[in-house]
């Protein structure tokens, strides 16, 4: 239960505005209907001007034993765990499983290098919380 409070905390603090001037300045939040995918998308301003908060849910099932391929992502990662459990590793650190209801952080610079359920037959799904410069259009 800690780990969805914080969770939720920090996520809802990274949406409010740097300063009161920020708040009518930002365009609405993008949001999608999609199951899987971007949910939110919000440009930060003030401070954060460049960046954006996007907020995405992901499924995931892989054979045990295998993890999508090494990468990195160009922020910080937040995600909960909704659904099953992850295998996480960053910076070839070992291998831990996520449950349901905690969370994994992924620094900037990070590289994530493992990252799959724990089994064929378990589908994982997980809240993703990324703070990131803004896409290039």
């Amino acid at each position: 239960m800690e780990n969805r409070r914080t969770f939720l905390g920090l996520a809802a603090a990274a949406l409010l505005p740097v300063g009161l001037e920020a708040q009518g300045s930002a365009p609405p939040a993008q949001n999608t209907a999609s199951p899987l995918g971007v949910i939110a998308r919000h440009p930060l301003t003030g401070a954060l001007e460049g960046y954006e908060v996007v907020l995405s849910r992901s499924a995931m099932r892989y054979f045990p034993g295998t993890s999508t391929p090494v990468h990195s992502h160009p922020g910080v990662v937040l995600a909960y765990v909704l659904e099953g459990h992850v295998r996480f590793a960053i910076n070839n650190e070992p291998e831990r499983v996520v449950s349901p209801g905690d969370t994994f952080f992924e620094p900037l610079g990070a590289v994530h290098t493992t990252s799959g359920s724990t089994g064929a037959d378990e589908t994982t799904r997980i809240l993703v919380f990324e703070v990131r410069p803004k896409a290039q259009a």
